[in-house]
């Protein structure tokens, strides 16, 4: 390695530090050195976490072994946990005792998942389940079978207050009810959304277009009942409790959690907000570290609108994904390549599944108001999941092409 070379590290391992390890090569080639620390050996596809827990897909489908492609493109994988940044020394240190030096630094380190505010909510204590890890992803299918196989069963599908990734419950509440139907016993089941959003649809952004009236028409035709501005505050054995004191009772609950940021991060002094999450300027760059920048995640968000009920807003694969890019293009023109560019107006695609049929969902910019927003269901958008999901792991594997057709 010369001594010339632009040192970059990046901490994070999913949408956003892949593809800004990527961008950093494609802009700047031998000009820049590239790290990428990462506590997962492989990236995952999370958008199909979902299917794992129904036992539609199998959990070694959807993920890539990252040392060979990254190394492939020159860029040196570190499989460690970040555990300390010296802002005043420009280093990073690993878990297993690696210090690495930097000239800029990228946090694409996600967040923690923050069970604290709802007591009995955590899976750990075995009464919850969730959907951020393959390991979740399959005690939850285990957990789902059994539910199927009862003669009668009531589901919880929902969020705790504050959580910002919501899109998950909406796909597992549907997708369940899907499963029933093709077994014919969709009539001894009771399945019912809690959610922190003021309405149904909100998704942390204050809804897109008339998705309100969709997802109500929807949860009606499939006879799903909800609860908005839920504030759960405790979850039992077989009991949740809301905020108002009213219980729902359950033999399956499916939650998301609020989030923090990334541990590191909070261990870092005048680098996060209170919950860790990290301030940045329209470039992405650290509001407090001008030589760090922040991509996915791990990015401060404020909502567009309060809610009686805190909601976060979300940062899915397209955003994340969009985010690494831009940042990565703004360090390259830090060094004289090319122009700066806005990391925060962003567009958004996903497809939000279920089970038998699809929404598709565009937004640009992703937070209101919108010169773009776009809402389609059929089948179509079903299929259009799967075939993206397989572009996209070849897509990480290769340094593929960006396309967005769906999430």
């Amino acid at each position: 390695m010369s001594s010339a070379q632009h040192r970059v590290v990046i901490v994070g391992g999913s949408f956003a530090g892949v593809n800004a390890a990527y961008q950093l090569k494609r802009k700047l080639g031998d000009r820049v050195s590239v790290d990428v620390i990462s506590a997962d050996e492989a990236f995952i596809f999370m958008p199909s976490i979902p299917w794992v827990m129904m036992g539609w897909r199998e959990p070694g489908r959807l993920s890539v072994p990252l040392a060979r492609p990254l190394g492939a493109k020159g860029i040196n994988f570190v499989h460690d946990r970040a555990t300390a940044i010296d802002s005043a020394a420009h280093t990073v240190t690993t878990a297993g005792g690696r210090t690495l030096p930097y000239d800029n630094l990228v946090l694409a380190t996600g967040a923690d998942l923050d069970w604290s505010n709802v007591p009995g909510s955590d899976p750990a204590e075995g009464t919850v389940h969730t959907c951020f890890t393959i390991e979740q992803a399959v005690t939850a299918r285990a957990a789902i079978r059994r539910f199927l196989a009862l003669p009668r069963g009531r589901a919880i599908v929902g969020a705790n207050p504050g959580a910002s990734c919501i899109g998950p419950a909406y796909e597992l509440i549907m997708m369940l009810e899907t499963e029933l139907r093709r077994q014919k016993r969709r009539h001894l089941f009771d399945l019912h959304l809690v959610t922190p959003e003021p309405f149904i649809g909100h998704f942390g952004v204050n809804g897109i277009g008339d998705v309100q009236n969709m997802m109500e028409s929807e949860f009606r035709s499939r006879h799903l009942g909800w609860t908005v501005d839920a504030a759960l505050k405790g979850v039992e054995p077989g009991k949740a409790t809301l905020g108002d004191g009213s219980e729902m009772e359950f033999d399956l609950a499916l939650l998301i959690p609020a989030f923090f940021g990334a541990q590191v991060v909070r261990d870092t002094e005048s680098l996060g907000n209170p919950r860790g999450f990290i301030p940045t300027d329209q470039h992405l760059r650290s509001t407090a570290f001008p030589e760090i920048y922040a991509a996915g995640v791990s990015v401060a968000m404020a909502p567009p609108v309060p809610t009686p009920v805190p909601v976060g807003v979300p940062k899915t694969g397209h955003m994340s994904e969009e985010m690494a890019v831009r940042a990565a293009t703004n360090i390259a023109a830090d060094l004289g390549e090319g122009e700066h560019v806005d990391g925060l107006t962003l567009p958004a695609t996903c497809i939000a599944d279920a089970g038998d049929t699809a929404f598709y969902i565009k937004a640009d910019p992703f937070l209101p108001p919108r010169n773009v927003a776009v809402l389609r269901k059929g089948k179509w958008a079903h299929y259009m999941k799967g075939a993206f999901e397989r572009y996209y792991l070849e897509k990480i594997k290769r340094d593929l092409p960006s396309s967005h057709f769906g999430w």
